[in-house]
């Protein structure tokens, strides 16, 4: 394995890990990274990457020219190329400089600094302004050509970028709502102050407006308001020709008019698209921001032939009239011209007491947390010394104030009853542990705190907090509230175009009806790519072609699941900050990565659905069952709690419910708390692709021994069978194989993960290879091998004090499961959307357990799930009924519970509001069965009900007569409380069809067991899951459910691909295929597949 070509392919990390030899030739290229869900696996964007731009590719650059009017795709809908294709197309094209001027805001600055900085080409910002033609502002995407003029404003300095940021902050808040921001033209003008140079902009802009609207006088006046708000030494004529038959006349009018004003004139391609080919793209873009298609959206598009990027040569040869205008662009652009990382922010200073220190006042919570998790300081001597080297190399990288702001965030959880706990590398830190923000003693588990934090980091800690998702608001009010609103914002999200959105949007733009735009874009898989896929098929190839251009552009912008970033000074200084779709969320124009690249600290507040479950644990069986679980005194060596995990009855519980961990349980056998940890750590892609996994389950069940490739490594990987699958091991066979300091071992695990640091990797490797001789004598393939192994899990391997963290919720959530399942069913059921199952799954695994499912009823349901019988049924909630939702819901039990229950279906009608969709919705979920009536009698009834209110004539409305009616059929009553609740309490839908399935020779899931592995067998079930994991080298899973319970599918990509369009789209199948389970575990191989009709509805959940 070389060691200066970046992350090595998955058949490398199997052969470095299972010893073999390099095969001849052996390619080494990049892997098709998955991370799935694993903290190890970075889903950054990684650093920029510049093409190779050969010389003889460049254009002539003799004439001096900058581009000063540029749209990204960040303009949404607007652009048609990112904004490092920006870049790269101006330094082939021998550009001075370029300007980045999306529509109202700075959204792709970063990514296009970055590439700027690493193609040496100078940069500038500005944006251009929808200033609206009233008050009331439209947003961009409401009409065809929205009215009102645009401002273009090309920041002077990093002076002018603040302003620019503040003014487009404030412009967006001021509006109330997402996408429609609205100016204070007077404000701008004031804001301005000599730092913003205006540009009359294209054919929105006021002077170019006022031009073709009432002629050369009208241009005048538009003009000579613009000098006089901001000077004529701070405005210029902008002159653009897209080979329109009247651009030279308008240029010519525009140009005569500068000696009046004493202003000069530059030349701009007003861009929207790097080169000549995105043209089409960028047609398609306008018309989905019109909603129309390019067919309709002709009449008013502006014309883009021209609207590229263009060399100073070109520009040249188009203005050769006035060549003076465009070596003006380049003297403009080198007097507004900065790099971004001249805004770098900082934390606010942190409240300490008086007479404090943010150090001092950090090793005063440190040293008391630790009294209360260790005891006095002769007790726990190391743990002392530990928290005292950190807390000196905290105080030295000045960070007290970031472990201050997770302590305080962390409080406010604990003080409020908030479940929470610090996961990741965070762990690995004893003042963490100490000041309560991790529940992992890094100590005793023996952790590397430079895993976490070195001296030699560049950058604050990453500490992320699982917060229960359903209190993550009043968390994130908090932060709001404790730190202002101008001073701390969410982190956006980008959310760009994927196979299926660009399918659809590409297909609209070209005029294609609605109904075959979804039935395209519903034939893409989430697995499968554009290109050369089977998927696209029948679909027309102009729209493929159209939607692999737009493939991973910016769709839209929306919230980072958990995101939050404090800074010292107002964000807006450094980011533009809009209000998010969501209630009284503010939201940062920047993603995560742009907000590490700039500096901005950013803190995560993750919403955990298994955090809220086990609170609804804990308050229903203190609640119902009169017991006080307390999850910290639980006895983590249960043997009950381990035995029902090694029958992999795993359904709902936390991390260990997908079909790989059902998999496994059954193989790895977890007989004690380490082996969850290894179990979390174990089904991730690393080691499934390095070839870990069956070396590991063979080694714990004492079929292979555990063997080292030289005695120093035993420390490292005792704890795993001299099998490598923490992170923290990588760095610890470093320091006792080569003699590495830790924080020297994290920079080699840095070094390994990237691709740009050949030259330190280089050194590192060296050093690492020297220490192995001085140390030990380790020469020659012994050390070629270790260092391999090394390399092969740098960038794969998993944080052990991650595992930690959520092997403890593995174990709390089968605990529950085991002793109090009716509990644990209503607690997941409270909790959703979570986890891998649906709620009729879980319901039906519930009831395999024994509980008995009550559906809803107006009487006797909550507004979310509970349990009756001394805890040991469970009553569906009311708000899970189509069209009720929470509020209602709750507005439901607020008037049972004021006023007693309701009597009668007009008495409930009379006393709460309900239309008549949602009173036939509680009719078809029986609801309303308190009543003495049967489903189809309240159904009959319900309109009339709904009707029938005290603020109308008796009367009015539908017959309240309810005639005598048939009660319905089990198979009736199923596929209503699917329809009503997406659940059915007491059955499931292949119950209905066992008869014709037995006939048919289809085994239930219960018996696969039962039957000689190697057998061929006949299934069949609803799909609840399709998966395909990136790690899996095409083969797709499937998982059917019956009444019985659920059965693993694999499907080869052979399989797959004879059966797709019923593989991908039957909601439920029948499947012949060979039968493994030899394990324990059951999987069938698929070898055909077929479809079958369910009369109940059901849906599954397609995974990556």
């Amino acid at each position: 394995m070389s060691w200066f070509t970046g992350p090595p392919s998955w058949g490398e990390l199997e052969r470095v890990l299972n010893g073999k030899p390099r095969r001849a030739g052996m390619p080494l290229t990049d892997p098709p990274i998955d991370g799935g869900d694993s903290p190890a696996f970075s889903r950054k964007r990684g650093v920029y990457l510049p093409p190779d731009l050969p010389l003889d590719q460049r254009a002539d650059s003799h004439v001096p020219y900058a581009e000063l009017h540029a749209h990204s795709g960040y303009s949404f809908l607007d652009g048609a190329s990112t904004p490092e294709e920006l870049v790269e197309e101006a330094v082939r094209l021998g550009l001075r400089a370029i300007a980045l001027t999306d529509h109202d805001g700075l959204y792709g600055v970063v990514r296009f600094a970055e590439a700027a900085k690493e193609l040496d080409m100078r940069t500038v910002f500005g944006a251009e302004l929808s200033l609206g033609a009233h008050p009331e502002s439209i947003a961009r995407t409401d009409e065809p050509d929205p009215p009102g003029p645009h401002l273009l404003v090309l920041a002077r300095g990093t002076e002018g970028y603040r302003r620019l940021s503040r003014r487009l902050a404030a412009a967006h808040l001021a509006g109330g709502e997402k996408g429609k921001p609205r100016y204070d033209y007077d404000a701008l003008t004031e804001a301005a102050g000599g730092h913003w140079h205006i540009l009359t902009g294209c054919r929105k802009g006021h002077v170019r407006q006022a031009l073709s609207e009432g002629g050369p006088e009208a241009a005048a006046e538009a003009l000579a308001d613009l000098v006089d708000r901001f000077g004529c030494d701070r405005v210029s004529i902008e002159l653009t020709h897209h080979g329109h038959p009247l651009d030279d006349e308008r240029n010519a009018a525009l140009a005569e008019l500068a000696p009046r004003f004493g202003v000069k004139v530059v030349a701009t391609t007003a861009a929207h698209f790097a080169e000549p080919s995105r043209r089409r793209l960028a047609m398609a873009l306008g018309a989905i921001r019109a909603r129309h298609s390019l067919d309709e959206a002709a009449g008013w598009l502006a014309p883009l032939g021209g609207s590229h990027l263009r060399s100073g040569a070109e520009m040249a040869r188009l203005f050769s009239h006035r060549p003076e205008v465009v070596t003006a662009a380049a003297e403009l652009a080198e007097q507004c011209a900065f790099g971004l990382e001249l805004i770098a922010p900082q934390l606010p200073p942190f409240d300490v007491p008086d007479g404090h220190t943010e150090d001092s006042w950090l090793r005063h919570l440190a040293m008391t947390g630790a009294r209360e998790r260790y005891g006095p300081p002769e007790r726990a001597p190391r743990a002392y010394a530990q928290i005292e080297h950190e807390l000196e190399v905290i105080a030295r990288l000045q960070f007290p104030g970031y472990f201050l702001v997770v302590h305080d965030i962390t409080r406010f959880c604990r003080e409020n009853g908030i479940l929470c706990q610090g996961r990741g590398s965070a762990a690995n830190s004893a003042v963490c542990y100490a000041l309560g923000v991790t529940a992992v003693d890094p100590v005793a588990n023996e952790l590397l705190f430079e895993r976490f934090l070195s001296p030699e980091r560049d950058g604050p800690p990453d500490i992320d907090i699982d917060i229960e998702s359903d209190l993550r608001e009043k968390v994130i009010q908090y932060v709001y509230d404790r730190y202002g609103r101008d001073y701390a914002a969410q982190v956006a999200n980008v959310i760009t175009y994927r196979g299926r959105s660009a399918v659809r949007d590409m297909a609209r733009a070209l005029g294609f009806s609605q109904g075959q735009q979804d039935a395209w874009s519903k034939q893409i898989s989430r697995w499968n790519g554009l290109a050369d896929s089977p998927d696209v098929e029948d679909i027309p190839e102009q729209v493929i072609e159209l939607a692999l251009q737009v493939s991973n552009m910016p769709r839209h912008m929306g919230i980072h699941s958990g995101g939050m970033v404090i800074c010292d000074r107002p964000i807006a200084d450094v980011c533009p900050v809009e209000w998010a779709r969501m209630e009284n969320r503010s939201v940062l124009q920047w993603d995560k990565d742009d907000c590490a690249a700039i500096g901005l600290v950013k803190f995560d507040l993750l919403g955990l659905g298994m955090l809220s479950a086990l609170h609804y644990a804990v308050d229903l069986v203190a609640e119902h069952k009169g017991i006080e679980v307390d999850l910290a005194k639980l006895d983590l060596s249960e043997p009950a709690v381990y035995g029902m995990l090694q029958r992999a009855d795993s359904v709902g519980v936390f991390q260990v419910e997908s079909r790989a961990q059902m998999a496994t349980l059954p193989r790895l056998k977890p007989r004690i708390f380490y082996d969850l940890v290894v179990e979390v750590a174990l089904i991730r892609p690393g080691p499934i692709q390095g070839g870990s996994v069956h070396p590991y389950i063979r080694r714990r069940n004492g079929l292979d021994p555990v063997t080292y490739e030289h005695p120093s490594m035993e420390p490292a990987l005792r704890k795993t069978l001299g099998v490598p699958l923490f992170q923290e091991q990588l760095m610890q066979l470093a320091v006792d194989c080569a003699g590495f300091t830790a924080a020297e071992a994290d920079q080699l695990r840095r070094a390994m993960g990237s691709k740009r640091s050949t030259e330190r990797m280089r050194r590192l490797r060296g050093r690492f290879y020297d220490g192995m001789r001085e140390r030990h004598g380790i020469t020659g393939e012994v050390a070629d091998r270790i260092y391999e192994k090394l390399e092969a899990f740098a960038n794969f391997g998993f944080p052990e004090s991650h595992a930690l963290s959520f092997a403890s919720l593995v174990f709390y959530s089968s605990w529950f499961k085991l002793h109090h399942p009716a509990a644990f069913c209503a607690a997941l059921l409270r909790a959703q959307p979570m986890g891998f199952y649906s709620p009729q799954s879980l319901v039906a695994d519930a009831r395999r357990h024994g509980v008995t499912v009550h559906g809803p009823d107006v009487n006797a349901s909550l507004a979310h799930a509970t349990l009756e019988n001394q805890g040991l049924e469970v009553r569906l909630g009311l708000g899970s009924v189509r069209h009720i939702g929470d509020e209602l819901a709750e507005r439901l039990v607020d008037e049972r519970n004021t006023r007693g229950p309701f009597a009668s279906l007009l008495d409930l009608t009379a006393r709460i509001q309900l239309s008549v969709p949602q009173t036939e919705a509680l009719a078809t979920a029986g609801a309303l069965g308190c009543f003495s009536i049967t489903r189809r009698e309240a159904l009959w009834a319900a309109g009339a009900a709904a009707t029938q209110r005290p603020d109308r004539l008796p009367g009015v409305g539908s017959s309240s007569h309810i005639p005598a009616l048939p009660g319905m059929s089990e198979l009736e009553l199923a596929a209503a409380d699917v329809w009503a609740t997406g659940i059915s309490p007491d059955s499931y839908p292949t119950q209905f069809l066992r008869e014709y399935l037995d006939a048919l020779g289809v085994t239930p899931a219960d018996k696969l067991l039962d039957i000689p592995d190697g057998t061929r067998v006949l299934i069949a079930g609803a799909v609840t899951h399709r998966q395909r994991p990136g790690t899996a080298g095409g083969v797709t899973f499937l998982n059917l459910e019956d009444e019985t319970g659920m059965v693993n599918v694999l499907c080869t990509p052979g399989v797959w691909a004879r059966h797709r369009r019923v593989a991908q789209t039957a909601p439920a199948m029948l499947i012949r295929g060979q039968l493994q389970n030899a394990t324990g575990a059951v999987t069938v191989v698929a070898e055909r597949i077929g479809r079958i009709q369910l009369a109940v509805g059901a849906r599954s959940r397609d995974f990556r």
